[in-house]
């Protein structure tokens, strides 16, 4: 997925999801220094396995009990 313009990435969600020790925070980075803010909470703390922190946002989890309010802050981040 290229985008030409900033405004063909304001009406996009990103997401990106993996399991355990697959390379997720590693492709968050990737995304946030090529200018995509990330959407993170910043609950789950920095450890051994991944030093630099978790690119999470905990009310994800909450989807199938229909919070959805959130969604419409994700365009344009990851």
């Amino acid at each position: 997925m290229i985008f030409r313009k900033k405004d063909e990435l304001s009406n996009k969600i990103i997401i990106v999801s993996g399991l355990p020790r697959s390379g997720t925070s590693l492709m968050m980075m990737m995304l946030d220094a090529a200018g995509i803010p990330p959407m993170q909470d910043h609950i789950r703390e920095a450890d051994a396995d991944n030093p630099k922190g978790y690119y999470e946002y905990e009310r994800v989890k909450k989807l199938p009990e229909g919070d959805t309010k959130w969604v419409g802050d994700a365009k344009g981040r990851l």
